[in-house]
């Protein structure tokens, strides 16, 4: 489950860097943004037979919930064992090149192999080219027009970058999510 955490890192890291770096566009707008969180719980109880889980996070709240038979290797869980969830996320926005349009969405999923802790990767990244309907310096915030037609206002985190667009750019932008989950035994 390690190598699948890493490649799936790595895979967001790349994917990132290369929505960035392949620009021989006119302006120098070029954003990425990621965050990672991980969460660590304890399987407080377990029934096989009903597949209903118990655990506990770090601020000591109780969570109870059924696992479905999707999930393989339940056999293999055991209380005291931890469950660690990452999830990450990332955005990346470039200049659009001449002509390039995308609206591209790439699912990725895995799971442990039968007999081992229960372990599952799951990532979503979708690009997708939008076009500047309208720039509101005061606001902080940009109009874009998706692939679809579809007209969103978003607030932008950094206002320098409206500096480095106009009304009519394309932008493509990058937004991946990606959550990894892994059972591991509590060593004594």
């Amino acid at each position: 489950m390690k190598k699948l955490k890493a490649f799936l890192m790595m895979s967001v890291i790349v994917c990132n860097v290369w929505a960035c770096s392949e620009t021989t566009v006119k302006k120098d707008l070029q954003v990425d943004r990621s965050n990672v969180v991980s969460v660590t719980a304890t399987v407080e109880a377990i029934n096989q037979k009903t597949r209903m889980v118990t655990i506990k996070g770090t601020e000591g709240r109780l969570v109870t919930f059924k696992a479905g038979k999707e999930v393989v290797n339940l056999p293999q869980v055991q209380v005291g064992d931890k469950v660690v969830l990452d999830y990450i996320e990332s955005l990346a926005v470039r200049m659009a090149k001449p002509g390039e349009v995308r609206d591209e969405t790439v699912d990725l999923v895995g799971a442990a192999a039968p007999g081992s802790k229960p372990a599952a990767i799951g990532a979503t990244e979708t690009t997708v080219t939008a076009t500047i309907e309208a720039l509101d310096k005061k606001a902080e915030t940009v109009t874009l027009k998706g692939p679809d037609g579809g007209v969103r206002i978003v607030k932008v985190q950094d206002p320098a970058n409206l500096d480095k667009v106009e009304v009519g750019d394309t932008i493509l932008i990058t937004y991946t999510e990606a959550v990894a989950l892994s059972v591991q035994t509590v060593k004594p």
